[in-house]
């Protein structure tokens, strides 16, 4: 009786056994049907540096209205108005990135400490603001910036990204440039018409645009590049510690940078 018991026992170990690994290979298929699915599909994460401004209500309004959402790398405004920007920013569901506090190169790229202090002053302003302590960030003029070699040397950036990733960071550059930041005022054609360029025969796409006061063409190019992504098969979401990224690759202190950075 005792060594049938134990027979059934065991027989009943092996089916579970194999249940265990057919459940476990189903998991894999799933998820590599799900990898597939995901490597297929089309994102559009649009972006925009140095606000809060004055075109920051009109931007959001515009995102509302096509009910999607975005990512914000923000500079330090200590005002109501700019304490209001980030809050209204945080409840309408888009993205606070860190962009520095007072973008000023001379300042920001001097050193790494010099750097990260101004860093930390903008999380501590969002913070006090929002409740949120961000965790992802973009380096001002991008992280393969030359500037930073006049006032830091050649080897800063490759030490600030190492230490903004030790401290939990994640830095966004992005692979399309709508170039409004080429001109003052660029044209607002020309806007559309390079992020439409530069977005062809990609999946995921991170749209550098700006926030600022004098950008009044990237607010009024703005509607014509959601509608035309949408018509490219684009969804949209925001950035964050656990999306898609793009990193510019660092370059030889001789080479020139092709790309703008802000």
């Amino acid at each position: 009786m005792l060594e049938q018991i134990q027979l059934e026992n065991q027989k009943l170990q092996r089916v579970n056994e194999n249940l265990r690994n057919e459940l476990k290979k189903k998991q894999q298929e799933l998820e590599k049907a799900k990898q597939a699915q995901n490597n297929n599909t089309k994102v559009a994460y649009l972006t925009f540096d140095d606000g809060p401004s004055t075109n920051t209500e009109e931007i959001l309004a515009i995102l509302d209205r096509y009910k999607i959402k975005a990512t914000f790398f923000v500079i330090g405004n200590n005002s109501e108005f700019g304490k209001q920007m980030y809050r209204r920013i945080v409840s309408k569901g888009h993205a606070l990135g860190l962009h520095s506090y007072s973008h000023e190169y001379r300042n920001i790229y001097t050193s790494a400490t010099a750097f990260h202090s101004d860093m930390e002053k903008l999380r501590q302003l969002i913070y006090k603001a929002t409740g949120q302590k961000p965790k992802i960030m973009r380096f001002p003029g991008g992280s393969n910036n030359h500037i930073s070699r006049k006032y830091g040397g050649h080897s800063l950036m490759q030490i600030l990204i190492q230490q903004s990733v030790q401290k939990g960071y994640k830095y966004f550059d992005w692979n399309v440039d709508s170039q409004d930041a080429k001109r003052k005022v660029q044209p607002r054609d020309v806007i559309i018409q390079s992020v439409m360029k530069e977005s062809r025969n990609k999946k995921k796409i991170i749209v550098l645009m700006h926030d600022s006061q004098i950008k009044v063409t990237t607010v009024q190019a703005l509607p014509a590049i959601i509608t035309e992504l949408k018509k490219q098969g684009f969804s949209f979401d925001i950035l964050s510690d656990t999306s898609f990224t793009y990193h510019f690759t660092l370059e030889p202190p001789t080479s020139k940078r092709g790309g703008s950075g802000r």
